[in-house]
C-alpha cells in the first residue's frame, strides 16, 4: 500500500487495488475466524500488528472493512482494550516492556 502511495501512477493504480482489497481482507477475516484476538483468546503483538494494517486499509478507504463484520469487531475489540489501559496486563510481552522502562529489577509475570 505505501508503494501505491507514493507512486506516481497513484490515480492509474487505486482502481485495480481497491478491486483486490476484499479478497485481500477475506484471508484476514478467514484467519481470524469467530477467535476474539488472531492468536488465540488472548490479546498479543499479532493483534497490534494486524490492527496496524486493518487500520491502514480502513483509512485508505472507510467502507472496506463493512463486509467483514469479524474484522469490523476485532477493531472495535482492539480499540476498547488500548483505551482502556488494560492491554498492558492482558499481554505480557507489553507489561515486560512496560515494566522495563519503568524499573528493570521488578518480576515480570511470563
Amino acid at each position: 500500500m505505501v508503494r501505491l502511495c507514493y507512486d506516481p501512477d497513484f490515480e492509474k493504480l487505486k482502481p485495480k487495488y481497491l478491486e483486490e482489497l476484499p479478497e485481500k481482507l477475506k484471508l484476514y477475516s478467514e484467519f481470524l475466524g469467530k477467535r476474539p484476538w488472531f492468536a488465540g483468546d488472548k490479546i498479543t503483538f499479532v493483534d497490534f500488528l494486524a490492527y496496524d494494517v486493518l487500520d491502514m486499509k480502513r483509512i485508505f478507504e472507510p467502507k472496506c472493512l463493512d463486509a467483514f463484520l469479524n474484522l469490523k469487531d476485532f477493531i472495535s475489540r482492539f480499540e476498547g482494550v488500548r483505551h482502556s489501559g488494560s492491554c498492558i496486563d492482558d499481554c505480557p510481552i507489553l507489561e515486560m516492556s512496560a515494566v522495563r522502562g519503568l524499573q528493570a529489577e521488578q518480576p515480570v509475570r511470563v
